[in-house]
């Protein structure tokens, strides 16, 4: 990602519109936005017209193409090196339910991959912990004989000193949640409600404590009723609150979508993966965090049924924003881009502007992915 690019003839999205123009980029990073610009030793992009969107940040993923973040460090390579040539600019690798020692391995992982970054590949943004502090009745893929009560003293049992957390998914109604909420957020890492029952009252108020994400809404939590509404009723009416998508058509219904991205806007939405190792391969029998899964359809289930993460790619993922839930591109490419990058406070991620990171991701008229530019 060293070398100096022209990036010509494309249709950019550029603050919030889609304007065409030039972009020109050296040492991995925008260095201007224009068509009367070009030094002599970048090489020439031809667009041929496509759209040129930044690069992709996807907040939530535990495996792609074969790689688990929670087998280490060269999985968690494999996956950047991956993940970049299907426009991904930056990940946080999602670790799930295991041992305290086990998790404790894989955010060595993460930690190295984050100190020393895969030469070409997606930066590594940090660990984001999906367990374990979840709700046994509703752990979903997860594994109950991992679940642990929350506290301070359990997250330092597992981090020790690790630097990479930068999120932690937990069921806030539970004893000692809302004293970790508040301690983690003084750390500087964003809490997620899911695998959770809780009220919607008690969601507000492990808002109040700094909680600011609902992981995959809808997925693994209480139900959306209309006197009870519950985590994603939360999640859909608190204005502190980001709420995460998995837009496979799968999870969620695309009026479910729409309904969401409705309520929520641009800067309200990050559309996540939470793909598993099977994401970017054919069907067949993987592994998820030592269970089975069968793959049918690209639809990832464990042998009773239960969803197992999915086998989405980010780039689908915005195409059916546009084309099942008909949101226009530009509210759905920020959910792609700078909301969930900004959630993270990575402000160099997820636009195009001078000083951004240098990674462009090409999609054609109809919205499907046509290459990285990195």
């Amino acid at each position: 990602m060293n070398r100096a690019w022209w990036v010509r003839n494309g249709v950019v999205f550029l603050d919030g519109a889609f304007v065409r123009t030039d972009v020109h980029i050296r040492q991995g990073k925008i260095v201007a936005i224009g068509t009367d610009l070009q030094a002599e030793d970048e090489t020439p992009v031809d667009c041929q017209g496509r759209y040129v969107w930044p690069g992709f940040v996807d907040i939530h993923i535990h495996a792609y193409g074969g790689a688990d973040c929670m087998r280490g460090e060269a999985d968690v390579r494999r996956m950047s090196s991956g993940l970049l040539e299907n426009g991904v600019a930056a990940f946080v690798p999602t670790t799930m339910s295991a041992f305290p020692e086990q998790t404790h391995q894989a955010l060595c992982g993460i930690q190295a991959v984050m100190d020393h970054p895969q030469q070409r590949g997606a930066l590594v943004l940090g660990a984001h912990m999906e367990a374990p502090f979840l709700a046994p009745a509703y752990k979903g893929a997860q594994l109950a004989q991992c679940l642990q009560a929350p506290s301070v003293e359990a997250y330092e049992a597992m981090v020790r000193g690790l630097s990479c957390v930068r999120m932690m998914t937990l069921a806030p109604e539970l004893d000692g949640a809302l004293p970790l909420i508040a301690e983690l957020r003084r750390r500087g890492v964003v809490v997620c409600a899911a695998h959770s029952g809780a009220t919607a009252e008690q969601v507000h108020a492990a808002a109040d404590a700094g909680l600011s994400q609902i992981t995959h809404l809808f997925n693994a939590q209480s139900p959306l009723h209309h006197r009870s509404p519950g985590v994603p009723g939360a999640g859909l009416a608190d204005s502190r609150i980001v709420v995460q998508l998995i837009a496979d058509g799968i999870h969620l219904h695309p009026d479910v979508l729409r309904i969401a991205a409705l309520c929520k806007g641009a800067q309200g939405v990050a559309l996540i993966t939470d793909a598993m190792e099977a994401a970017g391969l054919p069907d067949g029998r993987y592994d998820l965090g030592g269970q089975a899964v069968q793959v049918q359809d690209g639809v990832a289930r464990l042998s009773d049924g239960v969803l197992a993460g999915s086998t989405l790619l980010m780039h689908q993922a915005v195409r059916n924003m546009i084309t099942l839930a008909h949101i226009r591109p530009e509210e759905v490419i920020p959910m792609a881009t700078s909301t969930p990058a900004d959630a993270l406070g990575a402000k160099t991620l997820g636009r195009i502007q001078p000083g951004a990171h240098g990674v462009l991701a090409l999609m054609d008229m109809d919205w499907r992915f046509a290459g990285v530019i990195a």
